[in-house]
């Protein structure tokens, strides 16, 4: 039962700190935005870090529960709790917390961008800071993770506000698809390569076998995102040249071509936290 909770916790933490990094990198990348949206992702920046950040703190009170055998009352124990936070995954989760508080600074009117930046960052490092990433050591795999979260965050950041902008404006949805575009080939870049080495380090490279479960719900992970990728490019390639068109089915197409990329990325999420929670790179 605890490892369900847990795997339904880090699943909803791992989407809150997606839309929460997407909501200032979307804020700083996305430049033809109308200033309606700005307020939307601006909004949404305390929002989803508030709600990644109780997600974080159930996490926490999980492990320390698991450290005291199940029982529920350790979560009140200051001493476990302590023990808990000197841990690789203590700290790690102590950095992300710290940089969603950076993140909910966004609102604030001048400097809250360049926090939010921050923030943004040190949540993407927390990743490569502890679980199968921090075991394995070195400098190069949490780089590359971190590099990750960033470019998935700026791909998610993109979702609301075009979701929203094609429900009224198709003019001002082609802008921002074409802007996106041509910004979201590094971000494809950087998702595919850090992605690709970083499953490479962790599996020796054995990952062809299928062998594990973890190499298993890895390739399940990638199918998922081949999906992603697949409606990535129908979005490029197909639906917004029909923006630019003026097509009148294309802000319908493109808002259903969202939700359903919107939903794998959310799976991807729920795969990811049952990889870490019950399996790792040796099985």
């Amino acid at each position: 039962m605890n490892e369900i909770a847990l795997v339904v916790v880090k699943a909803l933490g791992y989407l809150a700190m997606a839309l929460a990094l997407g909501s200032v990198l979307g804020l700083l990348g996305l430049s033809p935005l109308p200033v309606a949206e700005r307020r939307v992702l601006i909004r949404m920046a305390p929002i989803t870090a508030l709600l990644a950040a109780l997600m974080l703190l159930a996490w926490l009170a999980l492990e320390v529960v698991f450290l005291a055998g199940g029982a529920f009352s350790a979560v009140f124990d200051t001493g476990l709790v302590l023990l808990m936070l000197q841990t690789p995954l203590g700290q790690t989760l102590a950095i992300q917390l710290g940089g969603l508080a950076f993140v909910a600074a966004a609102v604030i009117p001048g400097i809250g961008l360049a926090v939010g930046l921050l923030g943004s960052v040190l949540v993407a490092a927390g990743f490569g800071l502890g679980g199968h990433p921090g075991a394995h050591g070195g400098w190069l795999l949490p780089t590359l993770i971190t590099l990750h979260w960033l470019a998935l965050g700026f791909w998610v950041g993109i979702f609301i506000p075009l979701y929203r902008i094609c429900g009224y404006d198709m003019g001002a949805a082609a802008m921002l698809a074409n802007d996106f575009g041509r910004k979201a080939v590094i971000a494809v870049a950087i998702l595919v390569a850090a992605g690709g080495v970083t499953l490479y380090q962790l599996t020796d490279g054995q990952m062809v076998a299928l062998q594990s479960a973890y190499s298993q719900l890895f390739a399940l992970k990638l199918s998922l995102f081949a999906g992603v990728l697949l409606l990535a490019a129908m979005n490029k390639w197909a639906l917004t040249p029909a923006l630019n068109r003026g097509d009148s089915l294309a802000p319908a197409k493109m808002r259903r071509s969202l939700v359903i990329e919107g939903l794998l990325l959310a799976s991807i999420m729920a795969v990811t936290a049952v990889i870490t929670t019950l399996t790792g790179p040796t099985g």
